[in-house]
């Protein structure tokens, strides 16, 4: 567990591709990067192939991201000028969409009783597609990196009934929390039960929708 100002890569003026961290007396006292996940606990796993026939069947594609957050690296946002940087020496244990994506399933698999859920190129003939959009996944300071971060998550979904392509239903779920301390292990871990509990709140708002019938547009 590592206080965060002392771990802080900001990013260089002119765009999102380099960052700079602590100096290190020879190149290989450089630490390995901590890991972090977003799982909690897994879903039973089932045998799709035996297990299809007669389900209803979902599929999640990766999800959208914010520019600058499809990757390994764990942003971090201020609020005074809305700039994006990152944590050094830390990453996520996948790419960012990947391990929502694997969220993404692993909890629809829980929430939705009964249906095979999986990636596109893992399930056959699926009836319905989530689409997710991430609109906010990130510690947010006010003005510097002393002070314990928001944690901002939120998602928009479209439920999408195949193979007509028939958008039947559109949410939007958003939530904000205080991180517990101002440290990679609280706010990473903060971060992920606020990622759970935005997405089982649009899973809970999508199930009325993941029938065999489509019903007609409906926003909320």
């Amino acid at each position: 567990m590592r206080p965060l100002p002392r771990h802080l890569a900001l990013l260089l003026p002119f765009g999102l591709s380099a960052c700079i961290s602590l100096p290190f007396s020879q190149e290989g006292d450089r630490p390995a990067p901590a890991m972090y996940t977003l799982y909690g606990p897994r879903a039973e796993t089932m045998d799709i192939s035996t297990e299809a026939s007669g389900r209803v069947v979902v599929v999640v594609p990766t999800p959208e991201l914010p520019p600058g957050f499809d990757t390994e690296r764990i942003a971090l946002q201020f609020e005074q000028d809305g700039r994006l940087d990152y944590y050094a020496d830390a990453q996520w244990s996948s790419r960012l969409d990947l391990l929502i994506q694997d969220v993404l399933i692993d909890r629809a698999q829980q929430a939705l009783p009964g249906t095979i859920v999986g990636k596109p190129d893992l399930v056959p003939a699926p009836h319905y597609r989530l689409a997710v959009k991430i609109t906010e996944f990130a510690p947010v300071y006010k003005a510097s990196a002393d002070i314990s971060p928001r944690l901002d998550a939120g998602l928009s979904m479209t439920v999408i009934a195949l193979p007509q392509d028939m958008v039947i239903a559109q949410f939007t779920v958003r939530k904000s929390a205080p991180a517990a301390e101002n440290r990679l292990t609280a706010v990473t871990s903060g971060l992920k039960d606020l990622l759970h509990s935005v997405v089982d709140d649009a899973l809970a708002k999508a199930a009325p929708h993941i029938r065999e019938t489509p019903n007609v547009v409906q926003a909320e």
